[in-house]
């Protein structure tokens, strides 16, 4: 579809969390320096002040927090309002993380034939598409089954019912792309996440930093524990801040440990031999 907008349209919301100028200023510089396509930016304050957000962006204020559900909705409406080729739904701890990701996901789905794209977190035992990233193209946005406000369930790896804003969309699993966790370096079973060497999602970043594959279901007791994850979050939080670009560079493998510059250099002298 041919528009006179902008190809892309990019919504973020942002609940309460005293890290909130942090996610909104490295959001920002990571969809600045990433995406190749010009984009309009749109932030919804969700329960949260505007004060350090620029008043260019900010699109609604809700006074309250009114859920995570309701809020993607907010942002869903303001899409079918004003058009564009695709859509991209953010967390506000999600950004992504490659120069022309846009164009890789786009050709994606082409080939798979999908008009919707988003993380499918199984390492959380997951199902259905969480939206921290939920990328859409124009045809599926009249999609009656995309919808975030109806609370629902899904049923997960290991067959037990959970809840989350995702699960209300579920239904369009025909028409997903799921996006895959691709971290070359886990430092977290759940957080810290590369998906599809596209997005990063640091998770629990504007609450509490817990996890129900952990503190639910201790599923990961045997080799990572449930207990001491508020200073793990903090370390991990820190260590993205101190220099975002190392950070991420080492999830997605970008940067050479020594061995294995050791271990390419041995390789290249055989093949040459």
């Amino acid at each position: 579809m041919s528009t006179m907008n902008k190809p892309l349209a990019i919504a973020t919301i942002f609940a309460p969390s005293e890290r909130n100028a942090a996610w909104y200023s490295l959001q920002k510089r990571f969809l600045a320096k990433t995406t190749n396509v010009p984009f309009d930016y749109s932030v919804i304050l969700n329960g949260v002040k505007p004060v350090g957000f620029d008043p260019g962006d900010v699109v609604l204020v809700n006074h309250e927090n009114v859920g995570h559900g309701e809020a993607l909705m907010q942002a869903v409406e303001r899409f079918r309002e004003d058009r564009h080729d695709a859509y991209l739904l953010l967390d506000s701890d999600c950004f992504p993380v490659t120069p022309g990701w846009h164009h890789i996901l786009t050709d994606l789905m082409t080939c798979f034939g999908r008009v919707v794209a988003a993380p499918v977190r199984t390492e959380n035992l997951d199902l259905f598409p969480h939206p921290c990233a939920f990328f859409l193209l124009d045809e599926a946005l009249a999609d009656p089954r995309l919808e975030f406000r109806k609370v629902t369930s899904s049923r997960n790896l290991l067959g037990f019912e959970v809840s989350d804003a995702g699960c209300a969309a579920q239904e369009m699993g025909d028409s997903l792309l799921p996006l895959l966790r691709t971290n070359v370096v886990n430092l977290h079973p759940v957080a810290a996440a590369i998906y599809h060497h596209l997005f990063y999602h640091h998770g629990a970043g504007s609450r509490d930093f817990e996890f129900r594959v952990l503190k639910r279901f201790g599923y990961y007791r045997h080799c990572y524990p449930n207990g001491g994850q508020q200073a793990v979050g903090e370390r991990l939080f820190r260590a993205l801040i101190r220099d975002p670009d190392r950070f991420i560079d080492r999830l997605m493998g970008r940067r050479q440990t020594a061995l294995s510059r050791v271990a390419h250099l041995f390789l290249s002298r055989v093949r040459r031999s």
